[in-house]
């Protein structure tokens, strides 16, 4: 352990953004005070049925706090995790465990999450990966509650209280192994920011950290060990820096890292900003920033997280709901972009070795047509109410355009529909270097930077060690970037940019020199990025 009072600098990975302060406050798991005596004298089976019935009660109030602090979308983490639980399958394993081979209920809570675990994370996809994390979660819960034991904070002068119940009132940043959603659901007031040895910048846990505005840095090892409990720790979860022990001078100039929060700033006209959602659930947040649209509606996500598809009926009620609450501005909803990062294992796909070349998107929905039919079904009933634009994802040529657009006409046969406008989204280099002869028949383009990149330059962007963020800024990406726009003006198409790149005001100015008009964002970013564009128009 580093007992010093020098300052310290470590370095982590940025997991969620913002700069935080605060007293170093230990999350520890639990350790069991309970013991139980003679095994063969205890109710297995009835201790493991009381500990799930507590458990799915818990993820539902968990649930509501979720939905009471955020919304719906961030309360379905929860709710999918109670979803887990109460699969038919999964218990009859772990009472399978009890009464055929003994085991008392930790050993078969153990043994069968584990293997749960170890089988998602073997298909080594970024959508699974989060599924461990769920199931890993889920565990410890279990587990926690069969040993009658709580997690504690530990600070310097106080130990044992409990999440959100921290008997110091200092403001402190919480260190723990893992960051998971119920750590951040449970965090009380004076929670300013978390350090983790573990956890994905695309888990769930950080999505909620990002939603609730809490600073995170990954990556430290072994926290628990090196970082003294009386230390005060500065945190800046943009870019992964962490100081232990900060001078007076360092303190000063945190102070100033803290942007204030952007003006409520309305449409501009120089870029139009659209906004990102995954459910009709995000569509206030986008009527709150005024959003000049929705860019993208990632259609995919609600499914991923109920684990089945949604019926024809349920998807015309949930697109019918967007179009209508934007009340004319433009409504680009994508078709799903299942397989590789967001694999659907009740699809049973045969296994890939590498799923992110194999059956993805306009693949996927070119081998199961009858996904693409519903949709386009569902798509063409809600159009009735206002015009829809069709993104047809992980295009690769015109040829797989036409036979997408072939299957999804044939699927109106002798529907009503109205407005339809079909586009891709650009983020194969292929399509890329075909976007002249693709422009003459699609409506619109979209430039998805995300797959891009990875694509681009052959660097998962999953992986911490590919380099990814440094190559948003690689000038073969931004003339890539401006040569679609500039084949889009030529052919009079709408062009947009979407992924992490256009809500990241870093790039307004390149987004703007590049010649694209259009952008859509995860709504907080909505008024940081109008302000970003007024400071280019203005040095110009």
């Amino acid at each position: 352990m580093l007992y010093t009072t020098t300052e310290i600098q470590l370095k982590g990975i940025p997991l969620s953004p913002g700069v935080a302060w605060g007293r170093a406050c230990f999350y520890s798991e639990a350790t069991p005070f309970l013991a139980l005596g003679h095994r063969e004298a205890v109710d297995e089976a009835g201790r493991l049925h009381e500990t799930l019935t507590w458990m799915v009660k818990r993820l539902e109030a968990l649930a509501q706090e979720a939905e009471a602090k955020l919304d719906s979308g961030m309360a379905d983490v929860f709710r999918m995790q109670r979803m887990i639980l109460e699969d038919p399958n999964l218990q009859q394993r772990l009472f399978a465990f009890i009464e055929h081979q003994g085991l008392d209920a930790e050993r078969a809570v153990e043994r069968q999450l584990e293997q749960y675990q170890i089988q998602l994370q073997a298909l080594e996809t970024e959508y699974l990966r989060q599924r461990a994390a769920d199931i890993a979660e889920i565990k410890q819960g279990l587990l926690d509650h069969l040993r009658r034991a709580t997690p504690f904070l530990r600070c310097k002068d106080v130990a044992h209280c409990e999440m959100g119940e921290c008997r110091l009132k200092n403001d402190h940043i919480v260190i723990a192994s893992q960051l998971t959603a119920h750590l951040l659901i449970e965090a009380d007031g004076q929670v300013k920011g978390f350090l983790v040895e573990k956890g994905g910048g695309h888990s769930h846990a950080a999505i909620l950290a990002r939603a609730l505005g809490l600073p995170v840095i990954g990556g430290i090892q072994h926290p628990h060990q090196t970082i003294p409990p009386d230390t005060e720790i500065l945190i800046n979860g943009d870019t992964g820096k962490v100081i232990l022990n900060p001078s007076a001078k360092t303190r000063h100039r945190r102070t100033r890292q803290v942007q204030p929060k952007p003006p409520r700033i309305g449409p501009i006209p120089e870029l139009q900003v659209m906004v990102n959602i995954d459910t009709p659930a995000d569509l206030q947040e986008a009527l709150t920033v005024a959003a000049e649209g929705i860019g993208l509606y990632r259609t995919e996500t609600e499914i991923l997280m109920k684990g089945r598809l949604l019926t024809e009926t349920e998807q015309e009620a949930r697109y019918t709901e967007v179009v209508k609450a934007m009340a004319g501005r433009p409504v680009y909803i994508r078709l799903l972009d299942l397989g590789a990062d967001k694999a659907a294992p009740w699809l049973r796909l045969p296994p890939e070795e590498n799923p992110a070349l194999g059956c993805r998107g306009a693949r996927l929905l070119l081998s199961h047509p009858e996904i693409l039919k519903d949709q386009a079904r569902a798509l063409a009933r809600a159009s009735i109410h206002g015009p829809i634009h069709v993104i047809y994802p992980m295009l690769t040529d015109r040829d797989q355009f036409h036979k997408l657009r072939a299957l999804f006409d044939s699927a109106l046969a002798g529907l009503p529909s109205e407005t339809l406008l079909h586009g891709i989204m650009f983020e194969i280099p292929s399509a890329c270097l075909q976007a002249g002869q693709l422009f003459q028949e699609i409506d619109f383009g979209c430039i998805g930077t995300n797959d891009l990149v990875q694509y681009l330059f052959a660097a998962d962007r999953t992986n911490n060690h590919t380099g990814y963020n440094a190559l948003l800024n690689h000038p073969v990406l931004w003339e890539l970037i401006q040569e679609l726009a500039k084949t889009a003006q030529a052919t009079a198409k709408p062009l947009s940019l979407c992924g992490e790149v256009g809500g990241n005001v870093h790039f307004t100015q390149k987004i703007i020199a590049a010649g694209i008009q259009v952008v859509s964002a995860n709504p907080k970013q909505v008024f940081a990025v109008r302000q970003a564009a007024q400071r280019v128009i203005l040095k110009n």
